[in-house]
């Protein structure tokens, strides 16, 4: 019986022991933030669970930090599968590094068609284009020649279907470079896409 009553002490001690070190070791942990935290991705979630930022790589194998609450007002919607921000098209605001490192923010309506796109062209070069349901209209930014590079100096707000642009022309001449501004306006109408 002694025996007994001694390795039961032991044990409640040796328990006792392990919980206040744990509880201590966990208490220094708390009491200093992690100076690194490192993750495949991450997401903000709402009060009901539901997935409404994703950062992280989504399926173009672009780093973005994603948004987007459609179609979950209220709590996850009944028989349909929780949104999957790793989907570009799922993605209502977007911002991030294309997978040629170029810097993006995509904008998406409600049928989840890009209406805004800001990007850097390869030469890091500025691009704005506002688009509707039906394709580009407005492009704002960098207008490229036939052959793009880092040296195309015009720019330009165009509305696509080409119908109207105002903006410059560079041009080099003998090393140096020159300017000229220039309207466009398409006389007779197009059809609307």
């Amino acid at each position: 019986m002694k025996s007994i009553v001694i390795i039961a002490t032991a044990l409640a001690c040796g328990f006792v022991g392990g919980a206040a070190g744990t509880l201590t070791i966990l208490a220094r942990e708390h009491a200093r933030p992690a100076e690194l935290v490192r993750a495949r991705s991450f997401e903000l979630v709402g009060e009901r669970g539901q997935v409404i930022s994703h950062w992280g790589l989504d399926r173009a194998q672009n780093a973005v930090i994603a948004f987007s609450t459609r179609g979950l007002a209220g709590g996850v919607v009944p028989g349909r599968p929780p949104l999957d921000l790793t989907d570009p098209n799922n993605q209502t605001v977007a911002i991030g590094v294309l997978n040629d490192d170029l810097p993006f923010l995509a904008m998406r309506g409600a049928d989840r068609k890009t209406r805004v796109r800001l990007m850097l062209t390869l030469w890091d070069q500025p691009s704005l284009l506002m688009e509707d349901d039906t394709g580009p209209r407005i492009s704002l930014g960098i207008a490229p020649s036939d052959t793009p590079g880092p040296r195309n100096n015009s720019w330009s707000l165009m509305f696509v279907p080409d119908v109207a642009s105002i903006g410059f022309l560079a041009n080099t001449e003998k090393g140096q470079t020159y300017v000229k501004g220039g309207v466009y306006v398409r006389p007779g109408k197009v059809k609307y896409p």
